[in-house]
């Protein structure tokens, strides 16, 4: 990087590193998935400010060239690797996203619209509520839904969906500018909230049951941060659940260390699990879930269940990034239950997956590869030779789309492996399609490096 200093004596150096940094992409000199000195080694390197660096590789990310993580650093990124939550290339196969199977929701949404049209006065009255945690009644009709005894409807929180209600949980738990520790390869929205509120977050050890105790163990022994965040049930993205045994290893950890714990369940209705955490440590764990993989995509609901000692808190942080969560947006929820639709489109969404995972197996039978039945992906080990990136591009120039571990890591370790999604293509015939082109993608091997310049 020496030779970068000339270039960067005149004009913007913001901007002119930021520029060197795509040319060293381009030429080769920075590989896909190498890891750039850190912003202190590289102001030192280059004698400039902390803040222009800063601002390079703002730039150099906004450009698409490298990809920064809280906690871990600057990554050079393949090219043409997918941004997460971009849009799908039109005639592609995609089994990146991970959506429930899609469902005819407009018939009973219609139907329940005859309801308010009924009674004006009504939905005026509902739509007059004000209050941060949701009308009382409409909280009861959740927990009545949800048959928990550990939960209550004095602690339920109404979100817009998981990502919002994660949020939601991450500010009231005061985490801004703070620690937090997550499982090695985790959920991408975790990370995106993480950057923008400056959460460092401090990477726990998987294995074929999740997050491993004795690496939780040994960061507690050593670190202050007293945060977790988890999914337990269909782990996001390597599609473990843990057991009852290791769910009271981590609770007994969290008790003894005093961990408030994020459970992230949002996978939990559509397969057969253990017992939540909350149901466990109901005073230490927040609860998070949504009705968007299964109960009712696109909605945009979800709730919570917090600790009585937080209601106050999750009450300030409802008011500042939403005021209230949609008193109709609620209701809707609410009747979606009341009628019956949920349970019915959870019964559809098993029936519907039954039958791709039957797909699946048919078509990776002989692969290394995780998935819980009732689950919505699945996570294959890649024979040797490929790297998750260059399989994913690989694929991507096939016509099929699909998520590399490294949009999941955050350590900055990428695994050989991908996460496949059943639920996003519109029907069997497609997936049947798409999971035909991946094995003949996996019994013709590695490519030579230029198939796939």
């Amino acid at each position: 990087m020496t030779i970068w200093n000339t270039a960067l004596n005149k004009g913007n150096k913001a901007q002119a590193l930021a520029s060197l940094i795509a040319d060293a992409i381009a030429n080769g000199e920075l590989q896909a998935g190498e890891k750039l000195p850190t912003q202190r080694a590289l102001a030192e390197q280059l004698q400039l400010g902390i803040g222009t660096i800063t601002r390079a590789l703002a730039l150099a990310e906004q450009q698409g060239h490298i990809q920064c993580k809280v906690g871990s650093g600057c990554y050079v990124k393949a090219q043409n690797q997918r941004q997460w939550g971009e849009e799908q290339q039109p005639d592609s196969l995609g089994m990146w996203q991970n959506l429930a199977v899609d469902q005819d929701r407009a018939s009973p949404l219609l139907e329940l619209f005859q309801l308010y049209q009924h009674n004006p006065a009504q939905l005026n009255q509902l739509l007059n509520d004000e209050t941060a945690q949701g009308a009382l009644f409409q909280r009861q009709i959740l927990a009545e839904w949800l048959n928990q005894p550990s939960m209550h409807a004095e602690q339920l929180f109404f979100c817009y969906g998981g990502q919002h209600g994660l949020q939601t949980a991450l500010l009231a738990s005061g985490l801004a500018g703070q620690s937090l520790m997550c499982e090695e390869l985790c959920y991408p929205g975790l990370s995106n909230l993480a950057r923008q509120l400056n959460i460092k977050l401090k990477p726990i050890k998987l294995d074929e049951q999740g997050l491993c105790p004795d690496s939780l163990e040994a960061v507690l022994q050593h670190n202050s941060c007293r945060h977790l965040y988890l999914t337990p049930n269909q782990q996001n993205p390597t599609a473990s659940t843990m057991s009852l045994e290791r769910r009271e290893r981590i609770v007994e950890l969290a008790q003894r260390y005093q961990l408030t714990v994020i459970e992230d369940d949002v996978s939990s209705p559509l397969a057969q699990s253990p017992a939540p955490l909350q149901s466990l440590l109901p005073e230490q764990v927040i609860y998070l879930n949504s009705f968007s993989k299964g109960v009712f995509r696109g909605l945009r609901f979800g709730y919570l269940h917090v600790p009585q000692a937080m209601i106050q808190e999750f009450t300030r942080s409802i008011r500042a990034n939403a005021w209230l969560v949609s008193p109709l947006l609620i209701d809707l929820a609410c009747q979606w239950i009341k009628q019956g639709h949920a349970e019915h489109a959870l019964a559809q969404q098993a029936s519907q997956l039954k039958q791709r995972a039957a797909l699946l197996h048919h078509y990776l039978k002989g692969f290394d590869y995780r998935y819980q039945e009732g689950g919505l992906h699945c996570w294959l080990q890649l024979p040797s030779g490929w790297s998750s990136n260059s399989f994913a591009e690989a694929a991507k120039q096939q016509g099929l789309e699909l998520a590399s571990a490294e949009h999941f890591s955050v350590s900055g370790q990428v695994p050989n492996a991908i996460r496949l999604s059943l639920g996003q293509l519109s029907d069997n015939l497609a997936l049947d399609q798409a999971l035909a082109l991946l094995r003949q993608l996996l019994n013709e091997g590695v490519p030579n490096s230029s198939d796939l310049c």
